[in-house]
């Protein structure tokens, strides 16, 4: 995503460029919108899900997310996009101060099956 840009072509916030040595935080870690679970089979499944240790779900303005660790494949070892100038529209359209690199990206973050029962419960933590 846009933290990969060369030198000279990052985008800017308050005049500075902003993807310039950053990790590249938003081409690693897949965020899926999901609808908030209602059911138990749908409770049941988020939960299954949470057993992996490379999932997490996530709350962002009342929107839930399944979050899926991992990189993008065409990221390279110094971060930066192999595929920049074709890099799909999604991609292109992520702009800063939005990004995860200014802070918590989430309200809410569940990693564990026990984190979803507590949150539908009202134990937010």
């Amino acid at each position: 995503m846009l933290r990969t840009t060369p030198v000279g072509r990052a985008k800017r916030l308050h005049g500075r460029p902003v993807c310039i040595n950053c990790p590249a935080l938003c081409c690693k870690d897949l965020a899926i919108m999901i609808i908030k679970p209602e059911t138990k089979t749908e409770i049941n499944q988020l939960k299954w899900y949470l057993h992996f240790d490379t999932v997490n779900i996530f709350i962002r303005n009342h929107k839930w997310y399944l979050m899926i660790k991992g990189k993008c494949i065409y990221l390279n070892r110094k971060n930066l996009c192999k595929i920049y100038n074709t890099r799909p529209l999604k991609c292109r359209r992520h702009r800063p101060p939005s990004c995860e690199r200014f802070g918590r990206f989430y309200d809410t973050l569940i990693s564990k099956p026990d984190g979803l029962e507590n949150y539908l419960k009202g134990k937010k933590r």
